[in-house]
């Protein structure tokens, strides 16, 4: 384990990181690992292609410690974290809970990810569903809502959701809620059980730094979900027979929800979070956010509150690709706007050449 005295875009931090040329700025499409879990992967699969490795104690083990690494970020408690491979097989769980009295809540433009699975259950249960935009979603939760479910930070654009408004919103008219926390978790507080969140749901792969196919959903304190259909041997309880049709032998709660884990990439994924974890979240925060908020100043542009900050652009895409190419910035270039975002690995020399770079291709408002 990493001592607890990492600053972050210091030299100590810096050095546990590949050491690279290429101003990285697109941990918001898919976050770079330390050295550490590069390792942990390359000893998992040299086990794996020698046929050495023993998975009950060289691989399992990790999604144990992953859930108890995770619940502080969620702000939940670990018993109530499901192992997930991606964050629409955890909505699916939720949209399970959908019947023909639901109502469903949804931003306008919400990622597909967290809106598809929901409204394929909407569908199936003869539920109904409503969208609204993503600033005025608290505004629309009414005593009709019964599920009302957003992006804590938005994947296009970096907006951020009100949370303590829209939960305690929710909770007023007796809503659920489901917040997905892909852009948020590792950076901004989520503290679920305190704002009585029903679920989050988190991919790992961008923010939090692990591998691809690492994902949470945290289950709120008395919020029951009814038990998968993907239900497998690893949600049994201690001492359950693997070969059961019984489905009081999954054990309660949302570690019965657990999916088969793709071993390596949890693997690789404790030392993603156990480096994070060594990095005061106070101090997450204030550095990501303030990188970001210090490109939108430059400019000219409104800081979204989050570690990602959409740059509206008039020029084609593939005009702006060859322009960040040229000075080896890595970003998500879309119709109409580049995607930067910040993590700890990341420097004021970055936010300098990023805004460099993309000054002259800002679209007036």
């Amino acid at each position: 384990m990493i001592g607890s005295t990492l600053q972050p875009g210091s030299r100590e931090l810096l050095q546990l990181f590949a050491p690279t040329r290429q101003v990285y700025l697109d941990t918001a499409t898919y976050g770079l690992p330390p050295t550490a879990t590069l390792h942990a992967l390359v000893e998992a699969a040299a086990g794996w292609w020698s046929g050495t490795a023993a998975y009950e104690e060289d691989w399992e083990p990790a999604g144990e410690a992953c859930r108890e690494l995770i619940a502080p970020v969620l702000g939940g408690d670990p018993l109530r974290v499901a192992l997930m491979p991606a964050v629409s097989v955890a909505a699916a769980l939720v949209g399970a809970t959908l019947d023909d009295r639901s109502v469903v809540l949804l931003p306008d433009g919400e990622f597909a990810s967290l809106s598809l699975p929901l409204v394929a259950a909407a569908r199936l249960a003869g539920a109904e569903v409503r969208t609204a935009p993503f600033a005025d979603l608290t505004d629309a939760v009414d005593g009709t809502v019964t599920l009302v479910a957003t992006s804590h930070v938005r994947s296009n654009g970096g907006a951020t959701q009100d949370l303590a408004s829209l939960a305690a919103a929710a909770v007023s008219v007796g809503a659920q809620v489901l917040v997905d926390a892909s852009h948020s978790a590792g950076i901004l507080p989520l503290d679920a059980d305190r704002l009585q969140i029903d679920y989050v749901v988190a991919a790992a792969y961008k923010h939090l730094l692990c591998p691809r196919g690492v994902a949470f959903l945290h289950v709120g304190e008395g919020t029951r979900v009814p038990p998968a259909l993907t239900a497998s041997w690893r949600g049994l309880r201690p001492g359950a027979d693997f070969f059961t049709t019984e489905l009081d032998d999954l054990t309660d709660g949302a570690t019965g929800l657990d999916v088969s884990l793709a071993w390596h990439p949890w693997v690789g994924a404790r030392r993603s979070l156990e480096l994070l974890g060594s990095i005061a979240a106070v101090d997450r925060e204030a550095w990501c956010v303030g990188l970001a908020t210090k490109a939108a100043e430059a400019l000219g542009l409104e800081p979204t509150g989050s570690s990602v900050l959409g740059v509206p652009t008039s020029d084609a895409p593939q005009t702006v690709k060859a322009i960040l190419s040229q000075r080896s910035i890595a970003a998500a270039v879309r119709a109409g706007e580049v995607r930067i975002s910040f993590h700890v690995y990341n420097t004021d020399e970055h936010v300098e050449a990023a805004v460099d770079a993309l000054a002259p291709l800002v679209k007036p408002r």
